[in-house]
């Protein structure tokens, strides 16, 4: 009886040996690539050109609520011909708005699909060499975890990685 109990105990036992052994890291990729100089650079070329295009696109929006509020308080006053020439004033406005707006998203759009094309073979290859230098069994991604303690985080490790990846 006391060795099938013992048997029984060091089945049980086993899993947890086993698991006690297996390394295991976190990493937050978004954030990891995100910290990169290159990416920091090339976000602050695109952030420094849609400043300009901000701006434009606030005296357009500008300019429409000032046809607005025109219509609204001398729309009554005006010949239907002045108010057509206003209202249709405002329509071209509009899509004007609307189509640097898109222009403006479709841009953002394509520049951090262009960075992630570019930095994806590099994450990959920090994420390898940052397991191979750890000897991680296993690497996974910090949105997929509860909790854990900050020691398994290797997100700054594969950051610095990548920045002298080239």
């Amino acid at each position: 009886m006391k060795t099938i109990k013992f048997a029984l105990c060091a089945l049980l036992l086993v899993p947890v040996l086993a698991s006690a052994e297996m390394k295991i890291a976190v990493i937050d990729p978004i954030g990891a690539i995100a910290e990169t100089t290159e990416v920091k650079t090339r976000t602050g070329k695109l952030e420094a050109d849609m400043k300009g295009k901000e701006a434009e696109m606030l005296g357009l929006q500008k300019e429409i609520i000032a046809i607005q509020e025109k219509l609204k308080k001398d729309g009554l006053t005006m010949s239907k011909d002045e108010q057509k020439a206003l209202s249709d004033k405002h329509d071209a406005k509009m899509l004007d708005f609307r189509s640097r707006q898109q222009l403006a998203q479709k841009r953002i759009e394509a520049d951090r699909n262009e960075m992630l094309e570019l930095m994806e073979p590099r994450f990959k290859q920090a994420v390898d060499a940052i397991a191979k230098e750890g000897k991680f069994d296993i690497v996974i991604t910090r949105q997929a975890v509860l909790f854990m303690s900050e020691e398994f985080d290797i997100t700054r490790k594969v950051t610095q990685k990548m920045n002298q990846i080239k």
